[in-house]
């Protein structure tokens, strides 16, 4: 199986050349970054939300009737 995949490597590195691998991997490596990126970046941004929502109801106080 590993055969096959470096057999793989060497005849697309034969194809379209050494450089033009190395930027594909590394484009590809990437982008996998980049998700979990956008991911984290996500994730802290509704943790904001609800930090800001928490801090409002704590400066408003209970509510109070109106007469």
């Amino acid at each position: 199986m590993l055969e096959g995949n470096v057999v793989g490597w060497f005849n697309l590195i034969s194809n379209i050349g050494f450089p033009s691998v190395v930027a594909l991997y590394l484009l590809f490596q990437l982008e996998k970054r980049l998700v979990s990126l956008e991911s984290a970046i996500e994730d802290i941004g509704e943790h904001i939300e609800e930090r800001n929502d928490q801090d409002e109801s704590v400066r408003k106080g209970p509510e109070r009737k109106k007469k």
